[in-house]
Formats: C-alpha cells, structure tokens, sequence
C-alpha cells in the first residue's frame, strides 16, 4: 500500500527529467531489434519463411525507422537490423543474441532500438542482463516508441533507466494482446470509437469523389429536373468503380440529415475528414466497405488494414453529431497494428483465410 501511495510523487519527480534520445545518439550508429510472436503473425506472415520480408515486422521496423528520422536520428541501415519470430520469454533467440554481439563489437558510438520495452524481452531479468553489458560499454537501449532509454555509463538516467524497467516489469506481467491493449488505449477506443457493422463505400476507386461532385453541383436542384440531371453528372464523373445514379438518392439524404443536426462549419469538418480517410484507403488501395474480400480491384493484402480504419472512424463518419473525430495520428496506428482493432468477426474471417 506505501508502494502505491509513492507511485504518483516517484512519477513526478521522474517526468521533471528530460526523457527520450540523448544528443550524442544524433551521430551513433543505430542497431534495430524488431520482434514478433508466433501468435502475432497475420495469415500472410505465416506464408513468408525469411522474418524480415514478414509484413507485421516490416510495420514494425517501418515505424522505427521513421521515429528514428522524425527525432533527428541517423536511419539505420540494412546490415544493422534484426528481426525474428520468437516469444519474449525464449533467452535463446538467434538474433536477439547476434544483436548483442555485434553491437558489443562495434567500434564507435552505437545504440539499440526497439518499437517498445515488450519487443526487446518479457522478462526483467534477462532484459536487464541483456542490456546491462552494454550499458557499461556505453550502449543504451532506446524503446522508441515510449520515448525512453536506459541510459549508458556515460550518460547515466537513473530516473529513466527505472521507468524503462518498470515497463519491462508491465510487459512480463501482461500477455502480448494485454500489453498491446495497455500500451495504445484500446479497450477505451473500442468502447467510444468503434463501429458495429460496415456503412457506405467512399468509392476510393472512383475516378472522383461523389460526394465532392455532388456538392460542386447541388445548384442544379434548382433546375427543372435537377434531381434527375444531378445523378447523372455523379455517375458519369465518377465512373468507373464510382456511384450509380440509383444511389445519388441516398448520399443526398445523407447529407440533407448531417446539415440538420450540424454547425456549418462542423459540416465542413466532418467532410474535410471524409477527404482525409478517403484519401488513406487509397494509399491503402482497398475499399473495405465493399462487403466482399474477393474484390476484382485493389490490395488484398491491405483489406483487413482498411477494414480497421473503416471500424475506428467508422462511428464519427456515420454519426459525427455523437462523436469526435479521431485524429490522423491515431487512424496511422490503427492501420499499422490493424490486428488489435478487428473486430472479432473479421479476426475469425482473417483466420480461415
């Protein structure tokens, strides 16, 4: 009970210190540790024998390295990255161990870094005595994604050095779907932000939005047969892989009831967000709200991607008037670690695959 009582004021003291990449690390050489579980893998990874041509790790080693770049790290380069299939717990793995040989046989200024504490051991103990050599050669361990490091003996973190280790207690007391979930907020996300079922498809095939075709053209309605004149110029822009004419009719209705419940300007938010998630599912090359996974167009690869971003937005798409929108920065995560934001249906349907 003293134990917790301490935790809040031993959490100040720490976050008053300067955490994160030191200086120095900006002309050292990084050495990247990327880890999977056997469980982790999607059904695509298990069809791929080499670990660093794995999708799951190559969105691993992807983030850190643009973390590494975002921060003013040097990137590291293909000679210094390790990656395996293996649980935390093994002592034993193969690159795992070469990682710390080689980085203990570099000459000059070097760091390890992983996404996260969990990536690197689910054991305290041969954690610790994993990076502890290192550190008395200088080497710290740098969990990118935490923003924190273990320090090194000659840059010595002792606050954040022990939040590293609690971390890594966290990650030996957790299972990796319990860590992962602990880490990002999930269970929170998917109480408030989560969609239940599938809305309409944004046609990210289209060669033009609808919607914005319908917008620059609703003066039409004023028209004699302006209904009828404004399904067609929507099919025909948008055609093909675009919206019918049959159903201008409900994409108007649609937008007739969001202006009813929302602000102009709120209108205007939700549909520069509707841009913005478009425009993702076309980096994406998926349209995932097309109901079918054997679509004729796109990446099938990127399908269960797609459909988690569609879930995680999905609930301020359709009713933004309930919902807040969820930012572009979380939308990223979701679809790399699109795995913890299935639903369980699409978990179940990914698995048969």
């Amino acid at each position: 009970m003293i134990l917790l009582l301490l935790i809040p004021a031993v959490f100040a003291v720490m976050m008053a210190e300067s955490f994160g990449a030191s200086k120095w690390m900006k002309k050292a050489t990084p050495f990247i540790y990327a880890r999977i579980s056997s469980d982790e893998q999607s059904v695509q990874d298990k069809k791929v024998k080499e670990a660093l041509k794995k999708t799951t790790i190559k969105r691993q080693i992807k983030l850190i390295q643009d973390e590494l770049v975002k921060q003013g790290l040097p990137k590291a380069k293909k000679k210094n990255i390790y990656a395996e299939v293996a649980r935390g717990t093994k002592r034993d793995r193969k690159e795992w161990l070469r990682l710390q040989a080689d980085i203990m046989a570099h000459e000059g200024p070097a760091f390890a870094v992983v996404k996260n504490p969990s990536r690197w051991a689910r054991s305290v103990e041969d954690a610790v005595e994993a990076w502890a050599p290192m550190k008395r050669r200088g080497i710290p361990l740098y969990a990118i994604a935490d923003n924190i490091q273990t320090g090194s003996i000659n840059d010595r973190r002792p606050q954040e050095s022990l939040w590293f280790v609690m971390n890594q207690g966290w990650a030996s007391l957790f299972s990796a779907e319990q860590a992962e979930k602990a880490e990002r907020g999930i269970d929170r996300q998917l109480s408030e932000g989560a969609l239940a079922g599938t809305g309409s498809s944004l046609h990210p095939f289209a060669t033009k939005d609808p919607l914005d075709i319908l917008l620059e053209n609703e003066h039409l309605l004023s028209q004699p047969k302006g209904a009828t004149k404004l399904k067609n110029i929507i099919e025909t822009l948008s055609m093909p892989n675009g919206m019918k004419a049959v159903s201008v009719a409900g994409l108007r209705n649609k937008i007739k009831d969001l202006r009813a419940v929302l602000p102009p300007s709120e209108f205007d938010e939700w549909v520069d967000f509707r841009r913005m998630l478009r425009d993702m599912l076309i980096e994406l090359e998926s349209d995932p709200w097309t109901g079918r996974l054997d679509i004729s167009k796109g990446s099938k690869e990127n399908y269960y991607p797609a459909r988690a971003l569609m879930r995680m937005a999905g609930l301020y798409l359709t009713r933004p008037n309930e919902f807040k929108p969820p930012s572009r920065e979380y939308l990223s995560d979701v679809v790399l670690n699109f795995t913890d934001y299935l639903s369980d249906k699409d978990k179940k349907a990914r698995g048969k695959r």
